[in-house]
This record gives C-alpha cells, sequence and structure tokens, in this order.
C-alpha cells in the first residue's frame, strides 16, 4: 500500500526544511521554530484574511516586497514595532520584547521567499496550530529527550468538540489551554453550525490558562488567527492565577499527568482534596468551574477511576456534585 503525505505533513516538511538554512546561522532548535512562528503568523494572518489588525510596515507583503540590503534591519525594527506600537494587546503580547536569530539579511530573505512559495490552500483552518505542533513534533523526533510538549491530536480534539457541541454565547475555557487546539475547534464548530450574524451578535467567550511562556504565545498568535474573542491567562490553574477564569458553560481539557513537584508556589485553598497529583487536582477545578448546567470534557488516565485514598473522595464529591449523560 502506498502512502501519500497529506497537504499539513508537507506544508509540516516544507517548513522544516526551511530551518536548515537557519542552522547554517548557528541557531538551535528551539531557537530557529520560535523565530519561524514570527514569520509564519505573519503570513498566515494574510492568508487568513485578518492582516488588516497588523500595523501597515510590519505586514508579510512589507516583508517580502523589501529588496534592499537592509532586510535584516528593517525586519528587526517591524519586531520592535509590532512588540510596542501595534493597536491590539494581544498582538503586542506576541512580540513583547522579540529577538531575531537571524545573523544575515541572505538567509532572511531565502526563508521569506520558501515560506512566501509554500501551497497554503493545503492546509485546515487551523492552520497556524497545525504547523506548530507539527514543527514540535520533529523537534522532538530529533533531539533524543524530546521537546517537553505534548498536545492532543487534532482527532481526539475534534472528537470531542462534535460530541459537546459548543454553542454561540457560551463562556469556554481550557484551564491547560496549550497551543489552543480546544478553543479554535470548539469556534469552527460554533461558526459551522450558525449564520456569520447570529455569531456576531453572541460569539463565544473563550478563556485559556498556559504555565509556558512560548506555549501562550503560540495560542494567542492560533486565537488572533482564527478571530477568536479570547483571553489566554499566563499562569498555572493550579495556583491563585485560576482567580482570573470566570464559571464556565463549557470546559475541554486534556490537563498534564503526573506529580505537581518542584514548583514553591502555594497552591490553591479553594480546591477540597489538596493533593500532589495533577490530574486530580485539575479534575476538580473543572467541576467547581462549571456555571449551572455547565458540562465538560475532559481527558485523563485511566487510574483516576480506581485511584484509592483522595481520588476515591474526589469520585464521590465529583458524583454528589454532577450529573452524567446516559
Amino acid at each position: 500500500m502506498t502512502y501519500h503525505k497529506s497537504g499539513h505533513e508537507n506544508v509540516v516538511q516544507k517548513v522544516w526544511e526551511l530551518c536548515h538554512i537557519l542552522r547554517g546561522d548557528g541557531v538551535s532548535y528551539h531557537q530557529y521554530v520560535t523565530e519561524l512562528t514570527y514569520l509564519l503568523f505573519l503570513k498566515i494572518a494574510k492568508e487568513n484574511g485578518v492582516e488588516r489588525l497588523i500595523p501597515s510596515g510590519c505586514r508579510w507583503s512589507d516583508l517580502v516586497e523589501h529588496q534592499d540590503d537592509d532586510l535584516l534591519e528593517f525586519y528587526q525594527l517591524a519586531l520592535t514595532q509590532l512588540g510596542t506600537s501595534a493597536k491590539t494587546e494581544t498582538i503586542r503580547s506576541i512580540y513583547t520584547f522579540p529577538t531575531t536569530v537571524f545573523s544575515h539579511s541572505e538567509n532572511l530573505r531565502a526563508v521569506i521567499d520558501g515560506i512566501d512559495d509554500i501551497a497554503w490552500n493545503d492546509v485546515s483552518g487551523d492552520r497556524f496550530g497545525e504547523i506548530y505542533e507539527g514543527l514540535v513534533e520533529r523537534i522532538s523526533q530529533d533531539v533524543r529527550s524530546g521537546a517537553g510538549q505534548y498536545f492532543t491530536p487534532r482527532a481526539v480534539v475534534n472528537s470531542i468538540v462534535r460530541v459537546m457541541k459548543p454553542k454561540v454565547g457560551e463562556r469556554i475555557q481550557d484551564p491547560a489551554v496549550g497551543s489552543g487546539g480546544f478553543l479554535v475547534a470548539a469556534d469552527r464548530f460554533v461558526r459551522s453550525n450558525c449564520s456569520a450574524i447570529t455569531y456576531s451578535k453572541t460569539p463565544p467567550k473563550y478563556q485559556g490558562t498556559e504555565i509556558e511562556k512560548n506555549t501562550r504565545r503560540i495560542c494567542l498568535m492560533n486565537t488572533f488567527l482564527n478571530e477568536l474573542d479570547a483571553e489566554i491567562i499566563y499562569g498555572d490553574a493550579l495556583t491563585d492565577d485560576a482567580k482570573g477564569l470566570t464559571q464556565a458553560d463549557l470546559i475541554l481539557a486534556n490537563p498534564p499527568f503526573g506529580s505537581k513537584a518542584g514548583s514553591r508556589r502555594d497552591a490553591r485553598e479553594d480546591l477540597p482534596y489538596p493533593n500532589a497529583n495533577k490530574q486530580l487536582l485539575f479534575l476538580q477545578h473543572i467541576y467547581m468551574s462549571l456555571d449551572k448546567n455547565g458540562r465538560a470534557a475532559v481527558v485523563l488516565p485511566d487510574s483516576v477511576l480506581f485511584d484509592a485514598g483522595v481520588g476515591k473522595l474526589i469520585r464521590r464529591d465529583l458524583l454528589d456534585k454532577l450529573t452524567f449523560p446516559k
């Protein structure tokens, strides 16, 4: 049987090949993925029709059309302007304290031209999230220790969203939001099941928290490019950072597993059953954060169903407080 790469895989492969140019400038794996996200964001903003929200002089077409030898200096100034002078707070947050790892205008030109030549119609609506996650996966294959990040497979995300059927006007939350896959998929489902007028009158409100700074930046890019009304908090939902989250109509999550160890930050005091198990802590946050008639879908290891001790107490509390579909 012959295996043919999907459009998404082809695009990830082509973007990955551009990394060889950056490596030729002495750039490490994580540095060049960060650098590519700066450029990909501008390109996909143009493809998605949201480039109007980016300051003039800092758009993708400005980079493509700048043919002078001072391209690197022009790019550096554009990054600075995006981080300090953009009208929207989201763009300023994305480009906060930006630095470029390029050392030569020739290499920057080669990467810009390479990105511009890619057939972006081969990628679905969540272009940015798919490509970023594909690049991180490639890093984990090339670096023995892995990339240190995990993203929920898109098939799982889309299946969960179809079952939960998010609606216009709902407050939708992911307390461990990652690159924003659940939020973007939920929004695409909502838009596909109502008219543009209905959506514009009562769009969903999205919230998430992300503990890793660069992943939060990717999530901001992803929600911006897909035009979500989203607040992405830089923080840990298992600490008092969760006070920034409101009660939700729908929570979609695949929280990190394992033990909460190493951090010296104080844990939340409002969770009724304190323990060191992340999945049990997130589970408590989720069912306590649902509004009346709220609903949730969460990916958890099967051990949560059988843990004794505090796990048993949490399951009992969960059954007392929630109604489960039959």
